[in-house]
């Protein structure tokens, strides 16, 4: 399920540490809360996952300027639908993705908001409580 939340009300109740520092403005001030939400994020390997694939675009390009891409480069993209997810592994723009790996988020997990041209879309700012214990990697 996802919940309309304020970040400041986030803050004040969950108290995050996120994985990254967050520039001004991020996240934005209308965010969701995930409570046992489905998401699913595209992985490098088709049976495993890694580091790597949790790692954000500022993440692993620290020194490009990203202007005002910048509150959704330190975020990680997520898709909250399964057949949308395994038609973009089919897209030449993300050929180097071999994988799906399925997540069940918490609110302690982090905030998401939707973002870009798909409804399926969202970015999830995360937070160093989550734990990749829980993930799945999906058949493919």
């Amino acid at each position: 399920m996802l919940t309309s939340c304020k970040i400041e009300d986030y803050i004040r109740e969950y108290k995050p540490e996120w994985t990254c520092a967050m520039p001004d403005g991020c996240p934005p001030d209308d965010i969701l809360l995930a409570d046992e939400h489905p998401f699913f994020r595209l992985a490098l390997h088709p049976t495993t996952y890694s580091p790597e694939d949790f790692m954000s675009y500022a993440e692993s390009n620290p020194n490009r300027d990203w202007g005002e891409q910048l509150p959704l480069a330190v975020g990680l993209s997520l898709i909250d639908n399964e057949i949308k997810a395994r038609k973009n592994l089919k897209l030449p723009f993300f050929r180097q993705f071999k994988g799906i790996v399925a997540l069940t988020l918490q609110p302690t997990d982090g905030v998401v908001k939707q973002t870009g041209v798909h409804r399926s879309h969202y970015t999830w700012w995360r937070t160093t409580s989550f734990q990749t214990t829980n993930l799945k990697m999906l058949a493919i």
